[in-house]
């Protein structure tokens, strides 16, 4: 197993990530939508298109729990960093804000092989980077061959760069022109294509004299901010550690408005670092923000205050980010090996225990106390609202039943033997584990506290405790020194397309992850699966693929998945062009760019 893991991990509650809409050549009609469903929210209408916006203003916003890693986004692994960076960064196509549709971006043309193999794309002429060096294809050639795809670099874009087991070949056909020769027909070439870029003129000569290692520590938090080059919206303008980040626009951005006027539109964008959620809503209701992603009892809090405080809450969909219950199974087979060792893992990776701790998550609860109400239980890594999701999944699911769970414990003689009142599997070991957190987050801190007391009613001994968010995703992605943690997931419009999580070989496949070869025969068979449903543009093929491999992730239970959000907004209402939508990318990152004062 690879040593190094690099991901991102969502900390924010409510940054949702949805698959929403199939690839495959489906198109999405955005209908008028009239009201909200829900009292003292306001639907957003997609139907009208951008605003022309006017010049000025500053936008503010929060994050909670850490300050940014680093500013190096191909190593990015939490989204107090990808938040930042993911605002410097443009890549060759784009889906548009209101239909979700692939559109140019970068791109100026492109031509797909009558085989759906070779994808040439021509970027527009005249593309800068912020620091005004010219921005061309050997920008996008030399990132992937000498960046991406070279392991010594620890990019998080690797895996997203393969078919299967089989990588894509990127080459510089001229000066604007590159091409990707597929392994065979991959089902959305165009979010292939939209990997990230960085600037040649700065990585090769750090790479020839350092090596490709020293990719991994550049632009790190003590870094000259105002050196970070991209080609997105904004650029960096200064950083105070534990306090905020503050963002100017691109001088060199190559998008404008219908009048001409280049984007974006607002002079500062300011990203503060509060510690916890209820200081978020305190500056909020202070006037501090411009901006909330609100949880459930944030609405109770100011559903009736919007007039009073002149703000609004929007509807803006049902979100499809997974707060779940991760399971390590991975061995720790060495000195120098990260993992869990017995009796552990030999709880865990029992299936039966699997199925018991499955009905001991309260979903109900969950969704009633801490989001009072605003929330849908969850069973997969599919949302609901995706034509890719097996209708057949929450019949097939196990649901909250203590008693079931006792039953499944006491079928593999996990009981209670000392009358200490607690189990213990057959060689007499205790059975205690730790379920884990990011401190700051107030739901999935009380989704823990309510899972262990599920836990400890049928005789596990597990407890809960929150922590340092960055000592967190240090156990996750570097020790593997963990056993359960709740956490949740940013993903990608359609949720067959990233190679992370599901595949033995993902970065993100938590219970073992950067597998050579899969270690357990369900693993192997969803990797088949998994290529069978990335390797064509037939959507029902597609589907059908998909289906399987929810199929085989619910009888296995390597996650335990708990709910997602009703995402809700909150915007002052000075601001112009609030057309979020709920897939992470389309959110308030996707408006940041063409926000006004009006």
């Amino acid at each position: 197993m690879k040593k190094t893991l690099f991901l991102v991990v969502s900390l924010l509650l409510l940054l949702p990530a949805v698959t929403v809409f199939a690839a495959g050549g489906t198109e999405e009609v955005v209908e008028e939508v009239k009201a909200s469903s829900f009292e003292g929210m306001t639907a957003i209408d997609r139907t009208k298109g951008w605003e022309v916006g006017k010049k000025g203003g500053r936008f503010v916003m929060s994050s909670f729990g850490s300050d940014p890693k680093s500013f190096n986004a191909v190593v990015a692994k939490e989204t107090s960093t990808t938040d930042i960076v993911g605002q410097m960064y443009s890549s060759a196509f784009k889906r548009n804000q209101f239909t979700l549709e692939w559109e140019n971006n970068l791109a100026e043309s492109w031509t797909l092989s009558d085989d759906e193999k070779v994808l040439t794309v021509k970027l527009q002429d005249g593309l800068k980077w912020s620091d005004g060096e010219d921005f061309t294809a050997e920008d996008v050639v030399f990132t992937v061959n000498q960046i991406h795809m070279v392991d010594e670099t620890g990019s998080r874009y690797q895996s997203g760069l393969y078919v299967g087991d089989d990588p894509t070949v990127w080459e510089l056909v001229d000066r604007l022109t590159f091409k990707i020769t597929f392994p065979t027909v991959y089902a959305d070439p165009f979010s292939m294509a939209s990997t990230l870029y960085y600037p040649k003129h700065i990585f090769e000569p750090l790479i020839e004299e350092k090596g490709p290692e020293a990719v991994a520590s550049f632009w790190g938090v003590d870094t000259d901010v105002t050196k970070v080059v991209g080609n997105g919206p904004f650029v960096i303008k200064e950083y105070v550690p534990n306090q905020y980040v503050t963002m100017k626009p691109n001088p060199y951005y190559h998008l404008k408005d219908a009048n001409g006027v280049q984007l974006p539109y607002i002079d500062e964008f300011v990203y503060v670092i509060v510690e916890d959620q209820d200081t978020q809503l305190e500056k909020f209701l202070a006037g501090e923000l411009d901006f909330l992603g609100l949880r459930g009892e944030d609405y109770a809090v100011l559903v009736n205050r919007q007039e009073e405080l002149d703000f609004t809450l929007y509807e803006v969909g049902p979100g499809s980010s997974t707060n779940f219950i991760a399971i390590n199974q991975n061995p720790k087979e060495g000195e120098d090996d990260g993992g869990i060792t017995p009796p552990q893992l030999t709880w865990l990776s029992t299936k039966k225990f699997r199925q018991a701790l499955a009905h001991l998550v309260d979903r109900e609860t969950v969704i009633n106390n801490l989001q009072y109400g605003l929330g849908y239980p969850i069973y997969s890594f599919v949302p609901f609202t995706s034509p890719f999701y097996w209708d057949g999944l929450e019949d097939a699911a196990l649901k909250f039943d203590p008693e079931a769970a006792k039953a499944l414990l006491d079928e593999i003689n996990y009981v209670d033997r000392d009358g200490d009142g607690f189990r213990e599997d057959p060689e007499g070991n205790k059975i205690s584990l730790t379920v884990r957190t990011n401190a700051g987050n107030s739901v999935r801190e009380g989704m823990i506290e309510i899972f262990a007391q599920e836990a400890q009613s049928v005789g596990l001994d597990i407890t809960a405790r929150p922590e340092d968010f960055n000592s967190l995703v240090t156990r996750l992605v570097a020790s593997y020194d963990w056993e359960l943690i709740a956490i949740g997931l940013t993903g990608v419009i359609d949720p067959g397309l990233s190679n992370s999580v599901q595949p033995s070989y993902g970065e993100l496949h938590m219970i073992e992850p950067l597998q050579e070869t899969p270690r357990r025969e369900w693993e192997a068979k969803l990797d088949k699966v998994w290529v069978e449903n990335q390797t064509t543009t037939d959507f029902e093929k597609r589907k059908a693929a998909l289906v399987e491999a929810q199929k085989i992730w619910l009888e296995e239970l390597p996650m335990l998945y708990v709910f997602s959000t009703l995402v809700m907004h909150a915007y002052g209402n000075e601001w112009g062009n609030i057309y979020p939508q709920s897939p992470n990318g389309y959110s308030w990152d996707g408006i940041l760019e063409r926000i006004y004062i009006k």
